[in-house]
């Protein structure tokens, strides 16, 4: 077609080419002679001409015949410029016209088409593969052709799989390279599920290419979506679902291992709710509430307890979540399974309170050497009388000193199970319970005073009670055994420092003089028996007539306007002074007698003041050492009184 063109466009310019030529002669000869002259219409009879006129009409037409060849030339290389420019740019609209149509039929994007299959349910751990399918239905190649799979945290690819490179713990590439024009073909990668049962893994992918003969990258996108039908573990909670608030709740986990492999690196977290107070965990947890279970061999089973009061609104409903992974936590880790357990909080038709009164902060509290004491109250909240109640209370922490406990009511303290027992033999009131009457039972003993320092785990010490009332006619679909439990109460045992100072003769006088300066070392102590104390800072406050001589630490600072020093300690790690070497410090102070202080033993340092805070009952701890006299006693050092 693009021929047959070409030929018409020649014929028709070579026939407008002797057009012009005709219509341009005619048009020259008028120009010349003028349009009205006789010399184009008249007949000339030859034989009139003269001679003159003969010649006259010879050289016009002689310079006529001149000027028409050279016209015609110039004209003729015209028209052939023309024709070829014109040839061109019609060879360029067909050549145009034909490349866009070829090339319309070289590549479209709507001709290349991508899709994935995946199984819409599978088993945990279970071998699957899954499907990538492309076609190009182009006659272009499709180059730097890749499949870029998201596979999210519930699939795993399979190592060292062909064209297949995992760039992170989330994604992989699959590569193709070249797609052939008119071909369809496609790839598979093999990998597992894992997860907690009935999750859904999403997966997408996308096939990003290069068409031929382009720089432009174009990408389709597909998605699948599978159903996990079983977890290689399993998590189950057997607790009940109706608590008592305040009373003891007892959450037992079971994690089991499923499959026919072991299992390596396993780890379980569990979220509880704020309202829950921790009584005992059993096995220990690593760290919080999070266990680093490790190896189990297939179908093994481990049990978990955790123990502890939920003290919550009557009607509220609470909700503990457990998770089982395996790997590093962040992008190592992998979740195979989680449970929720969510126990409605229900009333109790017997109400037990304990209450704790210390010395110091208002029973929430104890330090070493104080004494205790504790109140356990009771009231029938139900419509009917109870008979031969008893009321019993379980105490356990080894910070504990039995020797000293006190029973305020007769009653019973079971040695080998840490238990006091009242009945009504002791308590009159428990014979019958009649309804809304209430009664109490209290008891006291003393935190021990050396306290139980032997190893470096040998600290955070705290008290832990539980109170319990039964009776025969407590309605038996509340508890099984008939018995009502109290709120659990956890009593930690404070940080014990032991904080002091010494001094002994330096340099200078060696005896006091009046007039005479004597220098004296002055070296201070703190022990942290039981806790971690962090922020420490000792505020030692100097007399007038004592100068500060320098100290031996960058620790040691010194402020001359008020004459203060200060011991910027910082840290202490429990079993400082016990299994650890105490922390120390040293400084020198000097002192010149003046004559009101002969026969005296004057004051080397004030009153010195300890502040920090324990770290495990997160309280201020506020501390004081004695002051230090020049005096002969051995107390402080062989120094003697100020000597004239």
């Amino acid at each position: 077609m693009g021929n047959a063109i070409v030929r018409g466009i020649i014929l028709l310019t070579f026939q407008l080419r002797l057009n012009i030529n005709t219509m341009s002669l005619d048009k020259l000869k008028k120009d010349i002679q003028g349009q009205d002259s006789e010399v184009l219409d008249r007949e000339h009879d030859k034989t009139v001409y003269n001679e003159w006129e003969s010649k006259e009409v010879q050289k016009k037409e002689s310079a006529w015949k001149r000027f028409m060849g050279g016209m015609q030339e110039t004209r003729s290389r015209a028209i052939v410029v023309g024709g070829i420019v014109i040839g061109v740019i019609v060879f360029l609209l067909i050549a145009s016209a034909s490349f866009m149509y070829y090339q319309g039929g070289f590549f479209a994007n709507d001709r290349v088409t991508f899709s994935m299959e995946a199984p819409q349910t599978a088993k945990s751990n279970d071998i699957t593969e899954i499907l990538f399918y492309y076609e190009n239905d182009n006659r272009a190649k499709l180059m730097q052709s890749e499949i870029v799979v998201r596979f999210g945290e519930y699939f795993v690819p399979e190592e060292n799989q062909e064209n297949f490179t995992r760039v992170s713990a989330s994604q992989g590439v699959i590569t193709i390279d070249q797609i052939e024009g008119g071909k369809k073909g496609s790839v598979s990668l093999a990998g597992h599920f894992v997860g907690p049962k009935e999750s859904s893994a999403d997966i997408s992918s996308t096939l990003r290419y290069v068409p031929e003969a382009s720089s432009t990258r174009y990408i389709i996108d597909a998605r699948s979506s599978t159903v996990i039908t079983s977890s290689a573990i399993t998590v189950d909670i057997e607790s009940p679902q109706e608590v008592v608030s305040g009373n003891l709740l007892d959450v037992v986990v079971k994690v089991q291992n499923t499959s026919a492999d072991r299992l390596d690196d396993i780890k379980m977290t569990i979220d509880v709710p704020k309202e829950f107070s921790v009584h005992s965990i059993e096995p220990r947890a690593s760290h919080g509430f999070m266990w680093l279970i490790g190896e189990m061999a297939p179908h093994e089973e481990k049990i978990y307890h955790i123990r502890g009061g939920l003290d919550a609104a009557i009607g509220s409903v609470q909700i503990f979540d457990v998770e089982v992974g395996v790997g590093e936590s962040g992008d190592g880790y992998m979740r195979y399974a989680n449970a929720k357990y969510t126990p409605r909080i229900v009333s109790s038709p017997i109400l037990v309170h304990q209450e704790i009164d210390t010395r110091t902060h208002g029973g929430g509290v104890a330090y070493a050497g104080e004494s205790v004491r504790y109140s356990i109250k009771f009231t029938n909240d139900s419509d009917i009388a109870l008979r031969d109640a008893i009321v019993t209370l379980n105490l356990e922490g080894e910070a504990i000193d039995f020797e000293s406990l006190t029973l305020g009511k007769q009653g019973d303290y079971d040695q080998e199970n840490r238990r006091i027992i009242w009945k009504a033999a002791d308590v009159p009131a428990l014979r019958i319970l009649k309804p809304k009457d209430s009664g109490e039972v209290t008891f006291s003993f003393n935190i021990k005073e050396q306290l139980p320092v032997n190893t470096e785990n040998d600290h955070h010490f705290s008290i832990t009670s539980v109170a319990a009332i039964d009776s025969e006619d407590i309605p038996s679909q509340l508890r099984e055994n008939k018995t009502v439990l109290s709120n659990v109460r956890t009593l930690p045992v404070g940080a014990k420092v032991i904080f002091s100072a010494s001094s002994e003769y330096d340099s200078g006088q060696e005896q006091p003089k009046v007039g005479e300066k004597s220098v004296y070392k002055i070296t201070m102590k703190i022990d942290s028996i039981n806790n971690d104390i962090s922020n420490a800072v000792v505020s030692i406050p100097l007399p007038t007539h004592t100068t500060f001589e320098g100290g031996d630490s960058k620790e040691i600072s010194y402020k001359e306007r008020t004459n203060d020093i200060t011991w910027t300690v910082g840290d202490i790690a429990h079993g400082t002074g016990v299994t650890s070497d105490s922390k120390t410090v040293s400084f020198r102070v000097g002192i010149v007698p003046s004559v009101d202080q002969i026969d005296k033993s004057p004051v080397l340092l004030k009153k010195q003041f300890l502040s920090a805070v324990d770290l495990f009952t997160e309280l201020e701890i506020n501390g004081e050492a004695h002051e230090i006299y020049l005096n002969s006693d051995g107390r402080f050092g062989e120094v003697g009184l100020v000597q004239p």
